[in-house]
């Protein structure tokens, strides 16, 4: 009956053991697709007035800048925007409920841009090439997607109010 106990015992320690070895692989589904980048101006935006507001706001009327506006769905998590090599902003972005506007930055657009949530792990990269064709980047969440950022380019920004 000892034995029995002890085979047992040990059979259920080798059962519940788990390997600790980590293996990271980037597959087709963590790579973003067509539906996280969108072109387009059809939305209710900005007066001209408000919008050059922004821009003078930021220092972003210069042709090689472009501004990042981050939209819905954020939610106080911690939000990284690297562009090139330098740190365009690192803090709690939370979606503005009456606006729809959590944070509003200014990227160079002649350096690809990286965004990463710190909730989802997930990183996003906006690239050069296509930032310096759009003076807006509205970035919005979409948790229920593998890369849960949609990219909307424009050369209109939301309405601010």
């Amino acid at each position: 009956m000892k034995k029995a106990f002890y085979i047992l015992a040990l059979s259920l320690l080798f059962v519940t053991c788990k390997s600790t070895k980590t293996v990271t692989t980037s597959t087709k589904e963590d790579t973003p697709t067509k539906e996280n980048f969108i072109y387009s101006d059809g939305f209710k935006s900005a007066t001209a007035a408000q919008t050059a507001a922004l821009l003078k706001d930021l220092s972003a009327t210069a042709k090689n800048y472009s501004v990042i506006v981050l939209t819905k769905n954020f939610n106080g998590e911690e939000v990284t925007i690297t562009n090139g090599t330098k740190q365009a902003y690192k803090g709690y972005a939370l979606s503005n409920r009456a606006t729809g506007i959590a944070e509003k930055i200014r990227i160079d657009n002649t350096a690809d841009t990286k965004i990463y949530d710190t909730y989802t792990k997930k990183e996003i990269t906006i690239p050069a090439s296509d930032a310096k064709k759009y003076k807006f980047v509205h970035v919005a969440k979409d948790t229920s997607k593998k890369i849960p950022f949609v990219i909307v380019y424009s050369n209109k920004v939301k309405v601010l109010e």
